[in-house]
C-alpha cells in the first residue's frame, strides 16, 4: 500500500487561480458592456420621448421637454430640441463611463444621436 500513486499530485492550483482571474476579467468586461448599452438605451429613449412630446398636437414646448429630459437623465448629457418646419429634431450627446476604475472607455466614447419626429396635426 505504501507504493500507491496519488493521481491528484500537482492538481493545478496555479491553473485554477489563472482560470478564476480570466473568468472574472471576462465577467467584468461583460458587465461593463451591458452597463454602457443600458445607459445608451435609456438616454436615447428619453431623447426620443422628448421629441415626441413636442411633436404632439398641443404638446410640450422645447424648453419643457428639455427640462423633463434633464430631470430624468441628469445633467451629464447635452440635449437640445429644434423645430424645423414640420419636423422636430432632438439632438443628444452623452459620454459613456466605465464602472471599472482604470478601464478605458475608448471603445464606448461619446454618443451623439439625432432624432427626427414629424409634427402631428388633428385632421378636421
Amino acid at each position: 500500500m505504501a507504493n500507491r500513486r496519488c493521481d491528484d499530485r500537482g492538481a493545478g492550483v496555479l491553473s485554477m487561480a489563472l482560470g478564476v482571474v480570466v473568468f472574472t476579467a471576462f465577467l467584468a468586461l461583460a458587465v461593463n458592456i451591458m452597463y454602457n448599452l443600458y445607459a445608451t438605451s435609456v438616454v436615447s429613449s428619453f431623447a426620443l420621448d422628448g421629441a415626441r412630446s413636442v411633436a404632439e398636437d398641443g404638446g410640450k414646448t422645447p424648453g419643457q421637454a428639455t427640462a423633463d429630459f434633464h430631470a430624468a437623465a441628469g445633467n451629464e448629457a447635452t440635449y437640445s430640441i429644434v423645430i424645423d418646419g414640420d419636423v422636430v429634431r432632438a439632438m443628444v450627446s452623452f459620454e459613456t463611463n466605465s464602472i471599472l476604475p482604470g478601464f478605458s472607455t475608448a471603445s464606448f466614447g461619446k454618443i451623439e444621436r439625432t432624432f427626427e419626429v414629424r409634427m402631428e396635426e388633428q385632421q378636421p
